[in-house]
């Protein structure tokens, strides 16, 4: 693998700089990697030796190559630090160190001595916990002595502190890591860095994440998108989260930016599952990582068998929960009962006290379950417990024949999440995962389904960039800033495909008041925002009225200070109302987000987000994960919402975020269903630039 970050993630030689036998970080790094067999080299300028061995004043004193440098010192002698590594043709610097941007005036201006001083050397931190990557005997990094199994889990993750806990984790759960990263300030290496590199890495087959902030989002997710087709799942933990829950109804796209749910919709989009928690991240990758990828599946018909009741109680009540299917089965009835009496229901399948002891009976309803059309994964709940290993040699031994016989995957998980025994840490060498813990278990099958589904979806046909456009004429200012006004706002969406109801625009003064369609009519002040606020709309207006009811707005706006151009529209029977919106300034790039509308909104909050580009296979998700609440189904009677269609509105609003970089906000509320479809009756288009050409 050629990646800037390979001689220095997988070094062959190591210097420790500020290495000192009265520093516990000093220590922890020296001792391990001594243990593992690294080349290690000690630098400290005050002492001819340390550790026994050779002290060198600085790193061109070596004489020889060093792939990576851990330096130790602080932060004022940092810059020299590294251009000693730059000088000798080192392959990175891990910096632990704080005291730089992190800690005000004086840490930047050193970070900025820092940065000039790195050029084009990679440089890890600074105020980071640097990495550990067990297979090259290399922890160039101050977390405590404690166990770094070997495996195949990449890590990249903001929080340094949280290295040595998922080392604990991992151990316990027989799971090993192929490298871990601690980022820090990320200086020149981010974690879009880093996601490269394990993309390519071959001793890496899934990635872990935990992040605070996305820095650079473009390239992390094409790194992702690269680890994906290189058929390396991705599970990320987003540390700094708040509540979803929010009032919708009175706030603008621009409120969603910064929160955490936002991130949660960036990388599902990207094929990235979510977890909630440490424990959460550990045990959604856990099968993923034991299973050859062979036996990868969608996880889309879950037989699970039980030696309880209660048992399979909980595995129901749990797979419902995590959304994970699991199909009745009632074809398998029959040959169930021959092995298991009486049982009238197939999944779960409570076995009884009569599978005990008996694996004949076990195997039977393995195979049953493993030779079903329906039945893609396997769960067999059992202890995991030391103490367990010869109760259930049964169960055991049944799973084992059923793997070496069948490619799906089949699962040995308990209830509880306990300590696995030494007798169950070598079941998944033999084809037999273990699932620690029920609701982990289940986890687990859904992340590996989801991805499985992710990678082996159609992608849509390559299409090509938008062209940019120049922004429309007739913005005007307003209190939320500078806007489109009304006609300019509804040419755009046109512009883009987005269906428009019809309008009559009346400019300021202008006298002449003939929309060219029948009321009744909906008038209201054109170019303002927040126009119910103002008391700037009137329902229901006849023909006959409509001068008066023009007269009477603009006196509105002369009362408020604001524009005076008014607009004249048909008023709609409506069947349902929508919002579709884009806000550029999300934090991970131009965000379009849809949700359903009127009433719905304050109740439901229901919406959905996705970065641009937006695809059509996107606009599909974003309308399912809306439709939960059975709105979109014709809730009480009302008239079922055409999905297509508003697939379609949200792929052509994509569409003009990719091609309107001057746009910073738009809202379409409300994209209300009619009997024809669905129409914009109102849009408020917020734009960069000048305040406005007045109202």
């Amino acid at each position: 693998m050629s990646h800037r970050l390979s001689r220095f993630l997988v070094p062959s030689s190591v210097a420790v700089v500020g290495a000192s036998e009265r520093q516990a970080r000093s220590n922890n790094a020296v001792e391990a990697m001594r243990q593992a067999g690294q080349k290690l080299y000690f630098v400290n300028s005050a002492r001819d030796e340390v550790y026994g061995e050779r002290a060198y004043p600085d790193l061109e004193s070596i004489g020889g190559p060093v792939d990576a440098v851990l330096s130790l010192v602080p932060a004022a002698a940092v810059p020299g630090v590294v251009r000693g590594a730059r000088a000798v043709g080192a392959g990175g610097v891990v910096v632990v160190a704080g005291g730089f941007a992190e800690s005000g005036a004086e840490g930047r201006a050193l970070e900025a001595e820092l940065l000039e001083a790195a050029g084009d050397l990679p440089v890890l931190g600074p105020n980071c916990n640097g990495f550990i990557r067990p297979s090259a005997g290399a922890r160039l990094s101050g977390a405590p002595l404690l166990p770094f199994p070997e495996g195949n889990l990449g890590v990249v993750t903001h929080s340094g502190a949280l290295l040595g806990v998922l080392g604990l984790a991992a151990a316990e759960r027989g799971l090993g890591y192929s490298t871990l990263v601690s980022t820090g300030n990320e200086m020149t290496v981010d974690m879009a860095d880093c996601l490269e590199f394990l993309a390519e890495d071959d001793e890496t087959s899934c990635i872990l994440l935990v992040l605070e902030t996305i820095r650079s989002p473009e390239r992390f997710f094409r790194a992702a998108r690269r680890a994906l087709r290189n058929g390396k799942p991705i599970v990320a933990l987003k540390l700094g989260r708040s509540e979803r829950g929010r009032d919708i109804a009175s706030s603008h796209t621009g409120a969603l930016v910064g929160q955490s749910w936002v991130y949660d919709a960036a990388l599902a989009q990207h094929g990235i599952a979510v977890a909630s928690d440490v424990v959460d991240l550990l045990d959604r990758v856990s099968l993923l990582s034991q299973l050859p990828r062979e036996r990868w599946t969608e996880a889309s018909g879950v037989a699970v068998a039980s030696l309880s009741g209660g048992w399979a109680t909980m595995a129901s009540d749990v797979c419902d929960d995590e959304r994970v299917s699991l199909p009745a089965l009632g074809a398998l009835s029959d040959e169930v009962n021959r092995w298991i009496p009486d049982r009238t229901t197939v999944n779960p399948l409570d076995m009884t006290g009569f599978a005990m002891g008996r694996s004949d009976v076990v195997e039977g309803i393995l195979a049953s379950f493993a030779t079903s059309p329906e039945v893609d994964a396997i769960v067999l709940q059992w202890f995991l417990d030391e103490s367990t290993g010869e109760a259930g040699r049964a169960f055991v031994d049944a799973a084992l024949r059923t793997a070496s016989e069948h490619s799906l995957p089949v699962v040995l998980g308990s209830v509880e999440d306990g300590h696995p025994g030494d007798w169950a840490r070598a079941l998944p060498a033999q084809g037999v995962a273990l699932g620690r813990g029920l609701r982990g278990t289940v986890r687990a099958l859904r992340t590996m389904g989801d991805h499985v589904r992710f990678v082996r979806a159609p992608e849509d046909p390559p299409s090509e960039r938008p062209a940019l456009l120049p922004r429309p004429e007739g913005a005007v200012s307003s209190e939320a800033g500078a806007m489109l006004g009304f006609g300019p706002a509804m040419a755009l969406l046109e512009t883009h495909g987005v269906p428009v109801a019809a309008y009559h625009l009346v400019a300021e003064g202008e006298s002449a008041i003939a929309p060219g369609f029948d009321g009744p009519y909906v008038v209201k002040l054109a170019d303002v925002p927040h126009r119910t606020e103002l008391d700037g709309v009137r329902l229901g207006v006849r023909g006959d009225e409509l001068s008066d009811v023009v007269a009477d707005l603009r006196a509105v706006a002369r009362r408020r200070e604001v524009s005076g151009a008014v607009v004249i529209q048909q008023q709609l029977t409506v069947c349902g109302e929508a919002f579709v919106g884009v806000q550029r300034d999300s934090g991970l790039g131009p965000l379009v987000v849809a949700g359903v509308g009127g009433i719905f909104v304050e109740v439901l909050k229901k919406i959905a987000g996705r970065i641009v580009p937006v695809t059509g296979r996107d606009a599909e998700a974003m309308i399912e994960e809306i439709a939960t609440s059975g709105v979109l189904d014709g809730a009480r009677g009302r008239q079922v919402w055409p999905r297509d269609e508003l697939a379609s509105v949200i792929a052509s609003v994509g569409r003009l975020a990719e091609s309107s970089p001057w746009l910073s906000s738009l809202d379409i509320n409300p994209l209300v269903l009619t009997p024809g479809g669905f129409v914009a009756v109102d849009a408020l288009a917020l734009v960069d630039g000048d305040e406005g050409e007045g109202e």
